[in-house]
Order: C-alpha cells, then sequence, then structure tokens
C-alpha cells in the first residue's frame, strides 16, 4: 500500500513486513522543535505510563482542549506536538472497562471502550481517558501488567476494518522498555493487540510462548525498544515513547490499514500539577521523533 496522506502529513507505509521482533519500524520523520538540552530529571516513581506515584489531580486535565485536533489527525498532530501519556486516567479507571488480569490476560474490545482527550498543558498534550459516552473521541483503551502480574495485557476482537462509528484508535501508556504487539486473530478473523512489560528483557522468548498458547494469533506487526529505545543528549539515556494504534483510512475508498505509531521522548522536568513528568522530543535521533509499524496481515 502506497503512502497515504493524512492532513498535510505524509505518512508512507512499508511494503515491507515487519518481523516478529519488531524490528522493521518505519520512521517517519519529524522536524523536532529547537529546544535547550538540560540533563533529563527521570522519576524513579514512574514507570512507564501508568505507575504515577503522585498524589491524584482532579479528573479535569489543565490546559488548552486539543483533542479534535488530535482525534482527527494523530500523525499530523503528533508531528507538531510532544505527545504525553503518563497518568491516562488522573481520576481512576474508566466506569465500563474491563482490566485484564494475569490468567486473563485479553479484554474483550466491548470492554475497553472510552473516550480520549488531549489537553496541551506546559507544552505537552497529554492524553487522558475517560468513561465511554463522556466528551471526546471514542477510543479502545488497553491496560498495562507488570512483571510480577503476568506481563502480558491486551484487547481482542478489534474490526480489521472499523465501521464508521466504531473506535479508530487504541490507546495504551507510555513505553520504556516495554512492546506494543499486533496480532491477527484466524479463528475469529479480526486483531488483538497486546502490551508486553518488560521486552527488553527475554521479549522474543516470553512472546514466542506466548504464542504457542494461543495458536490462533499471529504476528501482525510488533513496537518494541529496537524502534524506540536509543541513547540522546549529552548523558546517552535512553528515549521512550508515547505509542497510539490508529487506523488509517485508504485513498479513494479503498480499505485502509491499523498502524502502529510512537513519538520518541525524554525528560524535561518531573512532576507537574497535572501529575506528569513533562516530556520533550530528542533533537538528536537520525530520522526524526515519529516512527510507525503497519499491521500486516497475511
Amino acid at each position: 500500500m502506497k503512502g497515504i496522506k493524512l492532513g498535510g502529513f505524509k505518512n508512507p507505509f512499508s511494503t515491507k513486513s515487519p518481523s516478529d521482533t519488531g524490528s522493521g519500524a518505519n520512521k517517519t520523520g519529524t522536524s523536532a522543535p529547537a529546544a535547550p538540552k538540560p540533563a533529563p530529571t527521570k522519576l524513579n516513581s514512574v514507570q512507564d505510563g501508568f505507575d504515577s506515584k503522585v498524589n491524584t489531580p482532579p479528573t479535569k486535565q489543565p490546559g488548552k482542549d486539543v483533542t479534535s485536533s488530535f482525534g482527527a489527525n494523530p500523525l499530523g498532530h503528533a508531528g507538531q506536538n510532544v505527545l504525553n501519556s503518563y497518568n491516562m486516567f488522573p481520576g481512576g479507571a474508566p466506569q465500563g472497562v474491563a482490566l485484564p488480569t494475569a490468567q486473563k490476560p485479553f479484554v474483550n474490545a466491548s470492554d475497553s471502550l472510552v473516550s480520549l482527550n488531549a489537553h496541551k498543558y506546559q507544552n505537552n498534550t497529554n492524553l487522558s481517558v475517560s468513561p465511554a459516552g463522556t466528551p471526546g473521541v471514542p477510543a479502545h483503551y488497553m491496560h498495562y501488567l507488570s512483571t510480577g502480574e503476568g506481563k502480558f495485557a491486551g484487547i481482542q476482537g478489534v474490526p480489521l476494518h472499523p465501521r464508521p462509528g466504531e473506535p479508530n484508535m487504541v490507546m495504551t501508556g507510555a513505553l520504556n522498555g516495554c512492546a506494543v504487539h499486533a496480532l491477527h486473530d484466524t479463528k475469529n478473523n479480526n486483531l488483538s493487540f497486546l502490551h508486553h512489560a518488560d521486552y527488553s528483557k527475554n521479549g522474543k522468548a516470553e512472546l514466542d510462548g506466548f504464542l504457542s498458547q494461543h495458536p490462533n494469533l499471529k504476528p501482525a506487526g510488533s513496537y518494541t525498544p529496537s524502534d524506540y529505545s536509543h541513547p540522546t543528549g549529552k548523558h546517552n539515556l535512553p528515549t521512550g515513547s508515547t505509542p497510539f494504534i490508529h487506523y488509517a483510512q485508504g485513498p479513494g475508498g479503498q480499505p485502509g490499514q491499523w498502524m502502529i505509531s510512537g513519538q520518541l521522548n525524554t525528560y524535561k522536568n518531573g512532576g507537574t500539577p497535572g501529575g506528569r513528568p513533562e516530556l520533550m522530543l530528542p533533537t538528536d535521533i537520525p530520522g526524526g521523533a515519529l516512527q510507525s509499524v503497519p499491521v500486516t496481515l497475511p
């Protein structure tokens, strides 16, 4: 499939299938804004985008509401703004959303429905989710389980091609050593998405073991630390990534394609009133800060 023009931001689809190790990311370059390069301050209490050990701030997010901009053109918005998915549900997990367990790692897509919101605050576009039906962009929420809880957490039953009105985005927390996998369910001919904790340690073998227990699931694309974790800045600290999974419509009424996209980031400041670290884009990564991996079916 050739490149699709999305709101002025060119997103070239690759004709090369990504490997199941995630090394096939299409890096779509964006020019990072010029910025000073202070020593990043990483919060020891923050691990990925879910474990923020700060006082729970109010549900209402600070900053300018840019939900419509991000929802209408996530790649275009990410090409011009710093995304931040830490502490995505500041008021508590959304009502009506089922969360995975080690014994049941997959949640049905119909039980993962949320409203996605985006607010620009302190130079970051902070992403948050609230119960389905509240103001925002319809989306699926994919949770996270840490190493001691099972490592794998996902959603299942996502349509290959969402119909009008169905969610066309899947949101999960920030990545720092974790991975996101797309899996084709050959039995039901739909998609599953999986958040894989601590992939950087032994992820390939762990994923192979997990898939051996789910023979109907076939790898369709992965976004792993080998794609997004690169040393940057004068301290050579590895970059993290803000992932977002989205369905890109095809040109001229042709079928579209799911994409796993991620924006590389590093820490700028510690905790903020919004309960998140402030992020910035790396300025010394060849190819830019925005990456995309196509979800490719056999």
